[in-house]
């Protein structure tokens, strides 16, 4: 699990190469774009979480603060999702000014039903057998 409200926590993230490269790079992207007033610290204006395989709930909910992974999960709903492919990127807008970033990874081991329902959301196209 990646918790992420400081530029030296995002810095950090950025340049760990133990991280999936395509979760940086979505965390690079996410920053440059949030991040326009550097006189702010981060923590104020945006959080990044990433679930990842093997992450429980309990540890999700501690992350993000609200329960995300069951059905009518007493949460925020999110505003919306992208699908990245191997990352589902699910935000939530918060108050005014700060929002929530919380990556999802696609992957068997992760918490199945956050999984399920971002694969429920997800838009996907499969190869058709006749093509």
């Amino acid at each position: 699990m990646l918790s992420l409200t400081d530029r030296d926590a995002v810095t950090a993230a950025l340049t760990d190469p133990t991280i999936d490269p395509d979760l940086r790079a979505l965390i690079g992207l996410r920053v440059w774009q949030v991040d326009t007033d550097r006189r702010r610290p981060l923590g104020e204006i945006l959080q990044i979480v990433a679930v990842q395989p093997g992450d429980t709930s309990e540890a999700i909910h501690a992350a993000v603060g609200f329960p995300i992974t069951y059905d009518q999960a007493d949460q925020p709903g999110f505003e919306w999702m992208n699908d990245h492919g191997s990352w589902f990127e699910l935000a939530y807008v918060l108050t005014d000014d700060f929002g929530m970033l919380v990556f999802v990874a696609d992957h068997p081991d992760t918490n199945p039903t956050l999984l399920f329902n971002c694969h429920g959301v997800a838009d996907r196209r499969t190869a058709s057998t006749t093509d």
